[in-house]
């Protein structure tokens, strides 16, 4: 996300970075930001001529740059600002400080006076941070697929021309092999240290061995290493393929890199991923990726073999349930308050969202390791309009913000129907 900050000629580009230093650092820990700062002055300006760009927001910095902006809006094209099918709105970032509201609340008025849509997010560093992740929440991530989806995910797929065109998400193929040889790669004396920080969190180990710890350690850090290498903010992976290569899971890999910041989902699933990213930009909230295992008219069990740590009020190291190979995680979650959330489609033109409070239930060795019950009936959609296998499960109630946001880019959303 590219931000350009407006400045007058009486203060500095200096000034600009100590007085918005905290803004500005929770613009770019939250939404990944590269800010650019203009002056109004001569050299400044003939500067920004020669290489233009559409911004994703103006930050309005100081008073005095009403004239600055109109500069600045010569020279774009405002058929670029977004996506054909969404409406073309400038925003505005104003705190109040050093009369930025005042000169932002004129430009707003031209705008309007121009024919043009226009908004200013304006209070706290923590509600303007928030307005901002929620104006444009996926634009200018790199997402790496490693290996091709799963062969039974025949409905989970995105279209990548469409997704970059869209949401202004880049997709990376990463070949399988590339992984294979980095987790041959990885030296024995880092992957222990991973297997040892893991086992220390958790409350028990089952069924791995200390070398299949290790394995899955050696999983995390090739993973972890290509990521970096390619800039990548989120993954999706075959894992099944690595459990028959190398005898190994991916499961222990994803968790950690969630934990992390890195967003991962496993079976190669574009859909659920992009489910998982957008509650990740939007809320700042990891996500549990998840079967929908068992349904009755009351509730509705969740599971699956990874999950991020710090989801968990306890974690288990397992065996991975359908293999019985390598390391997965039984996570054990708090009783609290989640929301179910898909967004999905070939285009992500329809999303599912609803609340619900996880209830006690007896663990079963029928399902994947970690497992989750909610108070809700979700019969009605799953068995008759559900978007796919995979949901994702978020701490918290969260449906009303989703909605909100979804509403902004025009996604259908699915009721429940009878």
């Amino acid at each position: 996300m590219k931000i350009l900050i407006l400045r007058s000629s009486f203060q500095t580009d200096e000034f600009v970075k100590e007085e918005y230093a905290e803004l500005l650092q929770g613009m770019e820990t939250a939404c990944g930001v590269e800010c650019c700062i203009l002056g109004d002055d001569a050299a400044s300006i003939e500067q920004w001529k020669q290489h233009p760009y559409v911004p994703d927001a103006i930050m309005v910095a100081t008073g005095g740059v009403e004239n600055l902006f109109k500069t600045v809006w010569s020279t774009i094209d405002v058929e670029t600002l977004c996506a054909p099918s969404q409406p073309k709105t400038v925003t505005l970032i104003a705190d109040g400080r050093n009369n930025s509201l005042a000169a932002s609340l004129e430009i707003l008025t031209w705008l309007g006076q121009n024919g043009l849509q226009g908004r200013i997010l304006h209070g706290t560093n923590e509600e303007i941070v928030k307005a901002l992740r929620a104006t444009s929440p996926l634009k200018g991530l790199r997402v790496g697929l490693f290996g091709k989806p799963s062969d039974w995910l025949i409905a989970s797929d995105v279209d990548r021309d469409f997704l970059l065109e869209q949401f202004g998400v880049e997709t990376v193929d990463i070949d399988l092999q590339r992984l294979i040889d980095g987790i041959k790669a990885i030296p024995q004396t880092d992957a222990v240290k991973v297997a040892q920080a893991t086992v220390k969190r958790a409350k028990a180990v089952k069924e791995p061995s200390c070398a299949d710890m290790v394995e899955a350690a050696k999983a995390y850090l090739a993973i972890k290493k290509i990521c970096q290498e390619e800039r990548l903010e989120a993954m999706t992976i075959r894992c099944f393929d690595i459990v028959k290569t190398c005898g190994t899971t991916s499961c222990l890999a994803l968790a950690l890199l969630n934990d992390e910041g890195i967003v991962a989902g496993c079976e190669g699933d574009m859909q659920t991923l992009m489910s998982m990213l957008l509650a990740k930009r939007l809320l700042g909230e990891e996500a549990f990726m998840a079967n929908p295992s068992n349904l009755t008219d009351h509730s509705t069990m969740l599971a699956h073999c990874t999950i991020p740590l710090n989801l968990c009020d306890e974690t288990t190291i397992r065996s991975h349930f359908e293999s019985g190979i390598g390391v997965a995680i039984q996570g054990v979650m708090p009783l609290t308050d989640y929301t179910i959330f898909k967004w999905g489609g070939p285009q992500l033109d329809r999303y599912f969202v609803a609340e619900a409070q996880a209830i006690k239930a007896p663990y079963s060795d029928h399902f994947c390791r970690t497992q989750i019950t909610l108070n809700v009936d979700l019969r009605p959609y799953l068995l008759k309009h559900s978007i796919g296998n995979h949901h994702v499960i978020i701490k918290g109630r969260h449906a009303e913000t989703i909605k909100q946001a979804m509403e902004k880019l025009r996604i259908k959303n699915l009721e429940f129907r009878d």
